[in-house]
């Protein structure tokens, strides 16, 4: 059955998260999604505005609607950019079968079909708006809104990530909050050499610790933030006057993703089980 299909029959009124690349990454994450908007009522009581850079089947986008019924009464504002369309430099990641199977997903526009069902299912009381290009192009195009938190998941390699960094620097309001996915590791933690020599591949594996990380995502926050707070690979950093301070959520309660089916649940609780007492 093809998916759309499967959309119309399985899930009129559900998130659609049962594709193995639906949630790209380790989904305790979201947990911590969810608990940055608890970070952010604690500070701000009037609704906020998201901007999520990259978006891919819309996971995230659910997680920050959950955070948002969670901690504001449903009410608020996303904002997704992605292109929804192939953009890895395939030459640098012919060996990996992942990415593959992502650009064949976006190729034929599956991704991005999933991606409009699933915020289709948020409450219309969030405001969801979406923009279907490259997130360079949307910078330099929407340059006078400001944000409360700003997510950055697009892709993966050094330059593209410290451009979104950059380029987030000057949207994010006083007291928001910068925040990304994918840092496995910190630079201090890598052989910074392997590091930078694979700056423009997604995932590699480290010759100092056996683990593998995204050497982009490691070098860029590195370069404009230093040591940051992370939870799981999930980190974040809060504008404070013309610093970037690191956030605790250790006070904020833990809320699993109800969007998440059976599988990613477990595999989410089980995680946090396991770093709870290193990260709090």
């Amino acid at each position: 059955m093809k998916i759309s299909d499967q959309l119309k029959k399985d899930y009129e009124k559900k998130p659609f998260l049962d594709h193995k690349r639906a949630v790209l990454s380790a989904p305790v994450r979201h947990i911590f999604m969810i608990s940055t908007i608890g970070f952010m009522k604690s500070i701000k009581s009037e609704n906020i505005s998201i901007l999520e850079i990259g978006s891919w089947f819309g996971a995230s986008t659910l997680s920050w609607a959950q955070g948002l019924k969670e901690y504001y009464d449903s009410k608020g504002e996303i904002n997704c950019v992605d292109a929804w369309k192939p953009f890895f430099e395939l030459e640098e990641h012919k060996e990996e079968e992942y990415v593959a199977e992502m650009e064949k997903l976006l190729e034929d526009d599956t991704v991005f079909k999933i991606f409009l069902h699933n915020i289709n299912t948020i409450d219309n009381s969030i405001k969801i708006n979406y923009f279907r290009q490259m997130s360079n192009e949307f910078f330099n195009s929407q340059k006078s809104k400001k944000y409360d938190i700003i997510f950055i998941d697009a892709d993966h390699t050094y330059n593209s990530v410290l451009n979104d960094i950059k380029k987030s620097l000057d949207l994010i309001n006083e007291g928001g909050v910068i925040c990304g996915d994918d840092l496995n590791m910190q630079l201090c933690e890598v052989d910074k050499i392997n590091a930078k020599e694979n700056h423009n591949k997604d995932f590699i594996r480290d010759i100092k610790t056996g683990r593998n990380f995204h050497p982009g995502v490691t070098l860029a926050v590195d370069e404009i933030f230093g040591n940051v707070n992370s939870w799981g690979g999930f980190w974040a950093v809060q504008k404070v006057g013309d610093k970037w301070v690191n956030i605790s959520l250790k006070n904020i309660p833990i809320v699993y993703p109800t969007h998440f089916n059976d599988d990613l649940l477990l595999r989410a609780k089980e995680h946090y089980s396991d770093i709870k007492e290193e990260i709090f």
